[in-house]
Formats: structure tokens, C-alpha cells, sequence
């Protein structure tokens, strides 16, 4: 599965290294650079879900280094420094920064924060779809359960997506079939049954107590929220 890569920009090489393999060990793909003029190279270059920027670098600063970024990316941006006065920290957001984090710092609060950013930005750009306990990641086509990855084939993947777009609305077996096989073809209602049937089972693999998927007999299926509680009889 992807991982969100998050890239670190400071010119302390001890520092860059140890926040790097702290990441790195918490999932992230982790890019690093120490300059602004190295920053920007890369800025071209990567899509990133969240930079991290020190403020004081050899060639410039964060705060003339932020607006720059934010010609090519909307992705959140935290500054973290040193500098803790008020006059920084609302000129840091002024530039365009979405956090500031002074140090000294833990690990784990940055990691945190990160987290935090990267899933606020994707909700907002429509990305991120949560049914708690179940989430959807549109971007990278993850799926987790209770917090534990949901493994789907793409047609799966893309059925689940379709009904969780309207819940608690039928969708037919046409439309489902047109969506997720894109054949103008008769609908062939057994193949959705099929697919529905093995999404099902994966997510009751998780969460035997709940349904999401509910079956709307002779017309198709529907996305249960708040879920259901789950039948002894698995329905098709």
C-alpha cells in the first residue's frame, strides 16, 4: 500500500536524520533537504501530503520559503524552530504555515501533528471518507477496518467506494454493474452478487458484529450507516 510521503527540510543534520528514521519507523516515506534552493528542486519533483520546514536555513528562511511552496502544492506545511515568540509564530502562519512547533520537541508529537494535518487535508479535498469504524482512502485506495487494513481487490475497492458515496440509499444492480465493469453490456447480477459477497466477508473478518453492506432484495444494495448488526446468515 502507499505510504504518505512527508518531506523534512533543515539544514541540522543530526536533526534531520533522527526526526527521518523516527518517521520512517512510523510508515512514512520520508524525502530530506537543507536548503531552500534544494527544497524547491524537490518540491518540483514529489507530491507530498505534509512538509516540514525549519525555520532558519543557510540560504533563506521558512517564512520567504513557505509562500514559494505554496505555488506548487497545497499540502499542510509546519514550521519548527527555535524562535517561540508571538511576532514568529503569526507571521509564520501569515506566510502560509498550518502549524508551529517549537523546540525542544518530542517524536512522537510531530509524528502526531503530521498525522493530524495529512488527514484534515484530505478530508477537505475529498480524499479521505470515514464511516467509524470503517475508512476510506480515495487517493491512495486504502481501506482500514477497526484501525486494521481492509485488503480489496479494485473492483471490491470500487463497489464500496460507489455505495458509500449515498448511505442509506439503494443503489441498483445496473448502476453498480456499469459503474464498476464499465461494460454497456446486459448487467449481469450474479457477477455483483459474487464480488459483494467476497467484500462481505473480508469485512466480516474484522467486524463479525456489523454489516456496512445491505442487501435491498431484487433491486441491489445499499451502504448501512450507522452499520447494522450483523445476521447469523450471510445474505448474497
Amino acid at each position: 500500500m502507499a505510504k504518505q510521503k512527508v518531506f523534512l527540510v533543515d539544514d541540522d543534520s543530526d536533526i534531520l536524520v533522527l526526526n527521518r528514521d523516527f518517521l520512517e519507523s512510523e510508515g512514512y516515506d520520508v524525502v530530506t533537504a537543507s536548503s531552500c534552493a534544494e527544497a524547491m528542486e524537490k518540491i518540483k519533483l514529489h507530491n507530498f501530503s505534509c512538509i516540514v520546514l525549519d525555520v532558519m536555513l543557510p540560504d533563506g528562511s521558512a517564512f520567504d520559503l513557505a509562500p514559494k511552496i505554496k505555488e506548487y502544492t497545497d499540502c499542510p506545511i509546519i514550521f519548527l524552530t527555535a524562535k517561540d515568540q508571538q511576532e514568529d509564530v503569526i507571521n509564520g502562519f501569515k506566510v502560509g504555515a498550518d502549524d508551529y512547533i517549537t523546540k525542544p520537541y518530542s517524536l512522537p508529537e510531530l509524528s502526531l501533528r503530521i498525522n493530524v494535518h495529512i488527514k484534515r487535508n484530505m478530508k477537505s479535498e475529498g480524499f479521505l471518507v470515514e464511516y467509524p469504524p470503517l475508512r476510506i482512502n480515495i487517493k491512495t485506495r486504502e481501506v482500514t477496518l477497526k484501525e486494521k487494513p481492509l485488503h480489496l481487490t479494485n473492483r471490491e475497492f470500487d463497489i464500496l467506494c460507489l455505495l458509500a458515496e449515498t448511505p442509506n440509499v439503494i443503489v441498483p444492480f445496473t448502476r453498480i454493474y456499469s459503474h464498476v465493469w464499465g461494460d454497456d453490456s446486459p448487467c449481469d447480477n450474479h457477477l455483483v452478487m459474487v464480488n459483494i459477497s467476497y467484500l462481505r466477508k473480508k469485512m466480516e473478518k474484522i467486524a463479525p458484529e456489523i454489516t456496512f453492506v445491505k442487501t435491498e432484495w431484487g433491486i441491489g444494495y445499499s451502504f448501512a450507516y450507522p452499520p447494522v448488526k450483523n445476521s447469523m446468515n450471510t445474505q448474497f
